[in-house]
């Protein structure tokens, strides 16, 4: 009974990291900032005053004698801007105030947010500047902080701008606008980039040609996946794998499935459990009804028995059909279908020492729990897109050098 006990223990374990949540030329150095949980549990970077900002995981040790192939990270005092969590949107306003006697002509400002990976060991000032497409000034505003979240990260962002900003600041304008992220303490510009708003009509009243709603371009996220675990990486192993491709339109979770490929043979389907999430969406408030191709999503697989066994100290005779993928190397295809055609495809390689190959562009944008950006083939015409977009927007400006769209 004990046994039977244990094992329903260490299933209900698994099943909930599998369905747990886990993606202007400026260059931001990356500061070696990630510290590895040694086998006594201990880690040098711990705040000195014990502060933890409300993580409830950041005590957790590696089982005594384990020899994990990747282990617990935790952030440091060292903040670092996450590159793909930085989020431009354009919100729209049904009012314009330098046309007050006119009804249903729509304005917009910027709202920016992004998120650092860091131990909330301070207090972090910023301020965003905004500038025209001609590049004048436009405004700036100081950027709010959040709660420290349980991926151990802080986001900052715009404050509302009801009330604010829309009815002194918005503009009718598109094109392609600017902003820079000042740190308020040194004076230094943590990061900056471009981005490009359209609009499209949200009225078929010919009286109503000036109601439209605003919206900023994320074409360039189409060709981007990822792959890696969840914040709560666990020592005794088991581990999901996640990947994760962006889309664009209106798509739901039943429409999708994700394969996996093994030296040409299918070794696991999401349709054996598992399954698929959305996570991110870049859009406007309006796209869904009026422009779905103005939504973009950002869709996550796992799958039950395609896992990491990662050298932990789980009963593996729990999982008698798990595929783990580090005890297997070779190149590993992913291919994801929506209502039974394929859409997307991207690969990776698991070496012999048990870790996915990194490519060499990952130093130019840090993701924590060894997540990692990679190439994807989109797949169809379905999804209008510039597959162009990426080689100079993406990251707002900011691309990746020596990344190549399949």
């Amino acid at each position: 009974m004990r046994k039977e006990f244990t094992a329903m223990i260490l299933v209900a374990v698994a099943q909930l990291g599998l369905s747990s949540p886990a993606l202007a030329q400026f260059s931001v150095k990356l500061p070696k900032i990630v510290k590895q949980i040694n086998e006594t549990g201990k880690t040098a970077d711990r705040p000195a005053n014990g502060r933890d900002g409300g993580a409830t995981d950041n005590s957790r040790t590696q089982p005594k004698g384990a020899d994990n192939i990747y282990k617990l990270q935790l952030p440091t005092s060292t903040p670092v801007l996450l590159k793909d969590s930085v989020y431009v949107q354009a919100i729209t306003h049904n009012e314009y105030w330098k046309m007050p006697n006119q009804r249903n002509y729509s304005s917009w400002v910027p709202r920016l947010q992004f998120s650092h990976y860091y131990n909330n060991d301070k207090k972090l000032n910023y301020t965003v500047e905004y500038s025209n497409p001609d590049g004048s000034s436009w405004y700036s505003e100081k950027l709010e902080s959040g709660f420290y979240a349980a991926d151990r990260t802080i986001q900052y962002k715009s404050p509302s701008p009801w009330g604010g900003v829309l009815d002194t600041k918005s503009t009718a304008g598109t094109g392609l606008y600017s902003f820079k992220v000042i740190n308020d303490d040194t004076k230094e510009a943590i990061y900056q980039g471009k981005f490009k708003v359209g609009k499209f009509g949200t009225s078929h009243n010919p009286q109503e040609k000036n109601q439209v709603e605003f919206v900023v371009d994320h074409d360039w996220l189409m060709p981007f996946g990822m792959i890696g675990f969840h914040h709560a990486l666990d020592p005794v192993g088991a581990m999901p794998l996640l990947v994760s491709v962006w889309m664009k339109g209106d798509v739901s979770a039943s429409e999708l499935e994700g394969r996996i490929f093994y030296k040409g043979q299918q070794i696991a389907t999401t349709a054996d459990g598992g399954g698929a999430s959305d996570y991110d969406e870049r859009t406007s408030d309006k796209a869904a009804a009026f422009a779905p191709l103005n939504r973009w999503k950002r869709w996550q697989f796992q799958w039950r028995s395609f896992l990491y066994d990662n050298n932990g100290t789980f009963n593996r005779e729990n999982f008698p059909n798990a595929f783990f993928a580090d005890k297997n190397p070779g190149e590993y295809t992913v291919k994801i279908f929506r209502n039974g055609a394929q859409v997307r495809e991207l690969t990776f390689t698991v070496g012999a020492d048990g870790k996915y190959v990194v490519p060499g562009y990952t130093s130019q944008i840090f993701l924590p729990y060894h997540r990692i950006i990679l190439p994807v083939k989109v797949i169809g015409t379905a999804e209008k897109w510039n597959a162009a977009a990426w080689k100079t927007e993406a990251f707002y400006g900011n691309p990746l050098t020596g990344f190549v769209q399949p």
